[in-house]
């Protein structure tokens, strides 16, 4: 865990930050130098130590800033007195807008995922469980409140809106080429994502399903 005081007020710190998080989400922490921060941020290499006490750190306290945002979203949207199902499209919503601000989070929790850094058990995989529990929530109040059918599994059903989410974001430069050109494709790839989903564990139970082909023989 990082355990290096950081004061992002000051503008010397809060540059090299904002120079860290692009490099880190195109390089992974191992790729990235301390020479190349530094040049990037227009500081002094011995800065990275003074401020961060080292690379690690700086990735360290980028990865948690990064990571702040799902949290801060989750926190918003459960003291919101809405439905289940608002949860969700509202969490949606949040990270669209986030996404526009600060597009590199998906970046960095992609490369956590694929090649994991010493801080992946540490930082990402509580971010990851607390994601996780999240939508779970919700899903099971959808449950009980009758929006959702009664044979979903919260867990499963979890697990794949986390997919949608990150698809949406992380291959988006690619799959933008086998659509369509649209300005706004993320936003038309996560509402229409978004309804399929819903359509599915809103609609007929699989017993519901399998009685209607039999009948319809």
């Amino acid at each position: 865990m990082l355990r290096f005081e950081v004061d992002a007020e000051k503008p010397t710190v809060n540059k090299i930050i904002e120079a860290a998080i692009p490099l880190f989400a195109a390089k992974g922490l191992a790729a990235v130098s301390v020479k190349e921060l530094a040049d990037a941020a227009g500081v002094n290499v011995a800065l990275i130590s003074y401020y961060f006490g080292g690379k690690d750190n700086l990735y360290a306290f980028v990865l948690k800033k990064q990571l702040a945002i799902l949290g801060d979203a989750m926190n918003s949207i459960s003291d919101e007195k809405i439905s289940p199902v608002m949860k969700l499209r509202r969490f949606c919503d949040m990270l669209l807008d986030a996404n526009k601000k600060i597009p590199h989070l998906d970046r960095l929790f992609f490369l956590e995922i694929i090649s994991p850094t010493k801080y992946f058990n540490t930082i990402v995989k509580a971010s990851v469980f607390r994601l996780q529990l999240f939508l779970q929530g919700c899903i099971k109040e959808a449950i009980a409140s009758g929006e959702f059918r009664s044979d979903i599994q919260p867990e499963f059903a979890a697990l794949s809106m986390m997919k949608i989410l990150n698809l949406s974001f992380t291959a988006q430069n690619f799959f933008s080429e086998l659509l369509p050109e649209a300005e706004n494709f993320t936003e038309q790839y996560m509402a229409h994502a978004l309804q399929i989903y819903l359509y599915g564990v809103t609609g007929k139970s699989l017993d519901e399903s399998k009685m209607g082909g039999e009948n319809g023989k």
